[in-house]
Order: structure tokens, then sequence, then C-alpha cells
């Protein structure tokens, strides 16, 4: 379901502009978000953090995520295709695995995890391989991109260390209106003059991102983050663009390649090799 979703942002966020400034449609996605979810917190039994520990972590999730890590993808996509920044972005797993192993004890760097995650990423990079265009003025905009995916992987380990109390819509109702209040202000100062969306379409596309896009997918993502690793779930952003391509098979008609089956096969093998335990390495059961 996640990668699905988030296979389809990428798309919703480049024609989801309507006019307004970047920092703006974010600020009002979060805003409307973290209100849907500050209402659902009642019937999902949370409730809101409390302590030191907790609210630093909404601060950190608020700023770090929400703000910097969308704020810089909403302003890239300005520049760049969607296809390039979700490959771009599937570095993720790549700095997950990094800051995983200095801050979360039983989550280290093996070269089996590193070996697997950079096959999937040129996997992904594969999957474009026949349409990709790159300009070399897209510098910026490229890196703002790869910026966003550290911010994610800080938000993600955070969680996943000091997370473990807190309900997934008390973190997000709480961190998203965080996230929201500074893209606002950023928004002010940089001159963008923020205001509601315009016509239907933008606050289709926005309502969208809110609800499907975020208060569906952050429940899903960081109710997982309680059981899961989260370098297992960072391997979502190698699936989701090929999610995107067979959305695009599906609905668009766009025909698959062979760098689409390439892409492909190398996601799946990456993903593989870098989440399973070698036979040998596997405890050896006890007998009675």
């Amino acid at each position: 379901m996640l990668c699905v979703i988030w296979g389809s942002t990428w798309l919703v966020i480049k024609v989801g502009y309507g006019g307004l400034g970047p920092l703006t449609v974010a600020g009002v996605r979060f805003l409307m978000a973290g209100v849907i979810l500050a209402v659902l917190m009642p019937l999902l039994g949370a409730r809101w953090p409390s302590g030191r520990v907790e609210w630093l972590l909404v601060l950190w999730v608020g700023v770090v995520l929400f703000a910097a890590d969308y704020g810089l993808i909403y302003w890239s996509e300005q520049f760049i295709d969607s296809s390039l920044t979700a490959i771009l972005f599937a570095m993720l797993p790549l700095f997950t695995i990094a800051f995983a192993h200095a801050y979360l004890p039983g989550d280290r760097i093996t070269p089996r995890k590193l070996s697997g995650t950079a096959l999937a990423f040129i996997g992904v990079a594969a999957l474009f391989g026949d349409r990709l265009r790159i300009d070399a003025a897209q510098g910026g905009p490229m890196l703002a991109v790869i910026a966003s995916t550290v911010f994610a992987a800080a938000a993600g380990v955070a969680t996943k260390r000091h997370g473990a109390s807190l309900h997934p819509a008390a973190l997000n109702s709480t961190a998203m209106l965080v996230g929201a209040a500074v893209l606002i202000v950023t928004a002010i100062v940089r001159g963008e003059h923020p205001r509601l969306p315009p016509d239907a379409r933008t606050w289709m596309a926005v309502s969208y991102l809110a609800v499907v896009g975020s208060v569906i997918s952050f429940l899903g993502y960081f109710s997982l983050l309680k059981t899961w690793s989260v370098t297992s779930l960072s391997f979502i952003s190698v699936f989701t663009p090929a999610i995107a391509l067979g959305l695009g098979f599906v609905f668009l008609g766009e025909s698959p390649t062979l760098w689409t089956a390439v892409g492909t096969i190398m996601i799946l093998a990456g993903v593989a090799l870098a989440l399973t335990t070698p036979n040998n390495q596997l405890p050896t059961p006890k007998r009675n």
C-alpha cells in the first residue's frame, strides 16, 4: 500500500502547484493532514505527546521530515522531472543504513546489506535508462533531493530510537502541524505570499496528498516502524519508482522496455540481498 501511494505522489506533486509557491503548497498539505489527524486522535485512542523526549521527537520530525525533506522536494520538482526525483530519493536506504549503524544498536552495516542497497539503487536508475535526460543546470535541484533523503533518514532513525511509546497519530498530527508552520513562515520570508489553492484541480491534488499521501501513508509507515527495522522500511523508496512505471503502464498505456525488466530484477535482487540472512548465519534450532 505504501509503495503504491508514494509511487503516485511524485507525479501529483509535480502537477499540483496550482500557481502557488512550493513551500506554500507543501505547508497547506501538512496543515490539512495535521488537523485531520488531530481530529482522529480520540477515535484512535491516541494521547498527546508528553515529556521532554516525546516533544523533542515531535519537533525533530516536524522540522526535519515534514518541513526540510518535503520543502526541498517541492522546491526541486519545479525544475526536474518526477522520475528523476524518484531515482534520487531512492538513495534513502544508503543514508538510512549509515544513520542506523551509528544510532541504533543491532542495526549495523554489513557487506551484504551495503551491496544489496547499492544494487537496488542501480536498479532504480536502470528503470529509466532509456528515457532519463539530465541537464547540468539541474545540479542544484538534484542536490536538494539528495539532501531531502538525508533528512528523511534522520527522521526515521530518530523515531525508531525514541518513538516506541508514542502513537503514530499523535506523532504525525503534532509533527505535521509543526512542519506546516515552518513551511508557511519560510514561504513568507521567501516572498511567496501564502494563500489557499485557487482552483478545483489544485484542491484535488493537495487533498489527495494530504489524506492519502500523508494521513493514511504516514500512519501506516510509523505503525510499521514500531515492529520493522527502519532499514527495511527505507526500501519503500526503491520500489516506488517501479510502482510509478507500473501505474503508467496500466492507466496511461506506457509500454515497458528491456530497461524496465532489468531494473525491476536488480531492485528485487538488491532488496533480497540486503534484507535476508544467509542460511549459514541463521541460529541453529535447539533439540529437546
